[in-house]
């Protein structure tokens, strides 16, 4: 009997020593971390590294949400400010992937629990610094789309007004993404961005429009197997261009492959001169040259000089005519 009360004496004071040495953080999250100023979250493994990574995707899993609840009011802004009810929508889909970049992420030390041996981690992101460092950035891209948005305003020619939007696309696309983790972080204070939004989404609005109305017939000479025009097509399209026989625009380029034979070996010194037109007038032109090709097979070295072209246009065409 002695020993039976003995050992329970003996559990319930290792319980106790187990139960206290266990963190302010995992005994009560609340109390370290108030929800109001932080978003927080505890992750387990087997391992420290494991444990962070667990507490990180749960952290993802908090903005996933939120940014999901939030996009619908998001959605409200756009529509409001959509006179044609044709508002161009650059998230057609919320997609937010467990490896969201999260911004000011720490994390506790590690505690093991030592009955399971499991080992745990708090991930917490103060809200505040969080907040400030990314509408910090937003700021910044919200100056470089209304630079470009202005030079847009003065541009008379479609083209060109196609162009400057381009570019500001990607700069309105990051700008979103940081405001749905700026609205999952503090949701009240999203008001302050409606304005821009509402302008962006109409410069949108207009790109769309402008893409329509700048459509680029393109025509290649001295082709092999319509290799170049595919190229050449597949890289305005990237740009945003739309491609149509009869567009307002067009594309000439011809293709020299200077082709020989010697000794029994095939060589050639591809190059291509691009022109493109419009309204009586030449935006742009592109003159490129590939080094010599040769092989034993006249097959093959067609296809190297395909491909070296090809690489060519990759590297040079749209940089140097449209950026």
């Amino acid at each position: 009997m002695k020993k039976t009360i003995y050992f329970i004496t003996l559990n319930i004071l290792y319980s106790a020593l187990c139960f206290a040495a266990a963190p302010t953080w995992k005994l009560n999250l609340e109390k370290q971390f108030p929800s109001e100023k932080y978003v927080r979250a505890i992750g387990e493994g087997t391992t420290e590294p494991a444990a962070k990574k667990s507490a990180l995707a749960e952290l993802s899993a908090y903005f996933s949400q939120t940014i999901i609840a939030e996009s619908e009011s998001y959605q409200k802004i756009r529509q409001a400010g959509a006179g044609n009810g044709t508002s161009s929508d650059l998230r057609e889909n919320v997609i937010v992937h467990s490896d969201t970049e999260l911004f000011c992420v720490r994390y506790t030390d590690a505690w093991t629990e030592p009955k399971s041996k499991k080992i745990y981690v708090c991930a917490f992101i103060d809200r505040k610094e969080a907040w400030d460092l990314i509408t910090q950035k937003m700021k910044g891209l919200e100056d470089k789309c209304n630079q470009l948005s202005k030079l847009e305003d003065k541009e008379m020619e479609p083209l060109k007004k196609l162009l400057l939007l381009t570019k500001v696309r990607p700069l309105y696309s990051e700008y979103s993404e940081l405001y749905e983790k700026a609205v999952a972080l503090f949701p009240k204070r999203g008001e302050q961005f409606e304005a821009f939004i509402r302008k962006m989404d109409d410069y949108m609005n207009e790109l769309m429009l402008l893409k329509a109305s700048t459509a680029i017939q393109v025509k290649v000479s001295g082709d092999k197997g319509n290799s170049i025009y595919s190229k050449i097509t597949e890289l305005l399209m990237q740009k945003g261009f739309l491609i149509s026989s009869d567009g307002r625009y067009q594309l000439s380029a011809t293709v020299n492959w200077n082709e020989a034979k010697l000794n029994e070996v095939y060589s050639a010194y591809p190059n291509i001169k691009i022109l493109i037109t419009g309204n009586g007038r030449t935006f742009a032109s592109f003159n490129g040259e590939c080094e010599k090709i040769a092989a034993y097979n006249q097959e093959s070295m067609q296809r190297s000089a395909i491909f070296r072209l090809e690489e060519l246009l990759e590297e040079s065409f749209i940089k140097e005519c449209f950026e």
